[in-house]
């Protein structure tokens, strides 16, 4: 990666939905060379996808939750898979400690938080976080600066 594939990845990072044009402009290339990269980082893994950002609360899920769930080493990948066919599960991470699963979830009520914490006990034991802020949202990590001799 170049200076030019950080530029557009931070572009990207802020707008997904920028046109090849803007961004072209804004790193200075031209768009046939910008989509080229883009294309490039794709294959090569980089760029994983375009993702649309949604406030849970305004499509009626105000409730989120971070469930940390410890399961049984052997029953890890079955518990795993029940985990992606619940929709309420939004993101999921394999953690290290105690814990094994961090979950996170968007809820319509404490009821149905109360019924899913229960579905998940029979997989381990769980302690739950109502989350009641986000004061650092999701965004990129920091990219690499530009190393010694690069243009």
């Amino acid at each position: 990666m170049d200076k030019y594939d950080r530029k557009i990845i931070a572009c990207l990072g802020e707008n997904a939905r920028i046109s090849y044009a803007e961004l072209a402009r804004r790193v200075n290339l031209s768009a046939p060379a910008v989509a080229e990269r883009i294309d490039k980082l794709e294959r090569a893994g980089v760029i994983t996808g375009y993702r649309v950002g949604v406030d849970p609360a305004k499509i009626g899920r105000p409730i989120v939750c971070l469930i940390e769930l410890t399961v049984k080493h052997l029953e890890f990948y079955a518990t795993v898979a029940q985990l992606r066919a619940m929709p309420e599960v939004v993101e999921c991470y394999a953690i290290t400690g105690t814990g094994g699963l961090l979950i996170k979830v968007a809820m319509e009520s404490m009821a149905e938080l109360q019924a899913l914490i229960a579905r998940l006990m029979e997989f381990g034991d769980t302690r739950t976080s109502i989350v009641i802020d986000t004061p650092v949202p999701p965004r990129l990590p920091s990219l690499p600066s530009d190393e010694a001799g690069e243009d």
